[in-house]
């Protein structure tokens, strides 16, 4: 019996597979190989370089010069990107955030001047939060606008601005002159703008998460984007974002459980086996965390399903029905694969013995950054926001950080 075998071509192969984006994640794990051997260092060049391939241009139409990828397709990218280096994947999360907020604009010469800049390899990050006592999300801000004779100056501090370091833009959360909230787009290099690569985090240290100034920035009219409040603000892609990133950490796990068990030398006399990989209580932690990488994985697609169904909905009236379980999606796996994910990290500790935790090593580097990651927003909170929703059919909170 004859059997046809066809050809399956590039361009039918998801993006995460297609050769010339294996390609870029290869030149990911060989530029963090080499600033490991120097002690985890910060990856300028490797962003230079997939800014370069237009990697912030995935969800840009072709014609533009994107991939025109799905939401779900973008993540499975995100997904492989965080299980080669999370730090370089962390580093374009507030870049593909604005990306989304780009293609819903309705202003199409406003769309045309971003897909231009984004499809030449710009990258926007953001300076959201800031170093108060007002509670997250409430609207009170000390960066301002001034109007001081005609003339509008940005003035302010903000911290946790991932990626601002390498980013060609940054967007500016910030107290208009006119009294108002709003947001300013405005270049990394502009003077006045200072950045400093001054974040400690125990995880994600190399994602450029520090504090960036303005002093007296210029700013034109041109560059404010005013708050239009036409339905829900609901932003379910940036926090699903993080869970994409720490799916790909799961990942790396299984991969690096792999490798060290395999390769581990030696086990204990009173255990079941002479070689620790085929001692059957390692296997079964191995599997585990197989498993556990599988459901984190998958969920997180799943989420990233009801994204694309917001897009598909965005001039429908059922939008905010939709956006509203496009949130509540995002909340269920955060609140899902948080433990389950720094379950995966700590399985792997009982793994790999106590030979594999060397300092150089970095084998508890997976550990820190989904534990890192994982704080950004608060399980529990997210939890009973989902109980309240279930029992007492209530909405979710209409905000950004939810």
């Amino acid at each position: 019996m004859n059997i046809e075998v066809k050809e399956v071509s590039n361009a039918s192969l998801p993006y995460h597979e297609r050769p010339e984006f294996l390609a870029l994640i290869d030149a990911v794990k060989a530029d963090l190989e080499v600033r490991d051997s120097n002690g985890e260092q910060p990856p300028a060049q490797i962003v230079r370089y997939l800014k370069s391939k237009k990697l912030g241009a995935l969800r840009l139409p072709k014609q533009y010069g994107g991939q025109a990828l799905s939401i779900e397709e973008l993540f499975a990218v995100i997904i492989e990107l965080s299980r080669a280096d999370s730090d370089v994947a962390h580093i374009f999360h507030s870049h593909f955030q604005f990306t989304e907020d780009v293609l819903k604009h309705p202003d199409p010469s406003y769309r045309e001047k971003w897909f231009e800049r984004i499809a030449n390899g710009k990258i926007i990050s953001n300076a959201l939060a800031e170093p108060s006592l007002h509670n997250i999300g409430n609207g009170k801000l000390i960066t301002h606008i001034l109007n001081e004779n005609g003339k509008l100056f940005l003035n302010g501090k903000k911290y946790f601005t991932t990626g601002t370091l390498h980013a060609d833009y940054v967007l500016v959360w910030a107290q208009s002159h006119l009294d108002s909230l709003c947001h300013v787009v405005v270049p990394t290099n502009r003077e006045g703008v200072e950045i400093f690569d001054d974040w400690i985090g125990i995880g994600q240290r190399n994602t450029a998460s520090g504090t960036t100034l303005f002093k007296n920035v210029v700013i034109s009219e041109d560059e404010i984007r005013w708050s239009k409040r036409n339905g829900l603000v609901n932003k379910p892609f940036a926090q699903l974002y993080i869970q994409a990133i720490i799916a790909g950490q799961t990942k790396a796990i299984e991969d690096r459980t792999a490798v060290l068990l395999t390769n581990r030398g030696r086990t204990f006399s009173y255990g079941n086996a002479e070689q620790a990989r085929d001692e059957p209580l390692f296997l079964e932690k191995a599997g585990e965390i197989s498993s556990i990488s599988f459901i984190v994985e998958n969920s997180v697609l799943r989420a990233a399903r009801s994204l694309d169904r917001v897009i598909q909905h965005l001039d429908l009236p059922s939008y905010d029905s939709i956006l509203q379980q496009a949130a509540a999606d995002a909340a269920k796996v955060k609140v899902a694969i948080d433990p389950l994910a720094l379950k995966a990290a700590n399985l792997m500790f009982e793994v790999i013995g106590a030979s594999a935790m060397g300092r150089d090593t970095f084998n508890d580097r997976h550990w820190r950054n989904i534990r890192t990651l994982s704080t950004h927003n608060s399980v529990s909170l997210k939890a009973k926001v989902l109980g309240d929703i279930l029992v007492n059919k209530k909405t979710v909170p209409d905000i950004g950080y939810f």
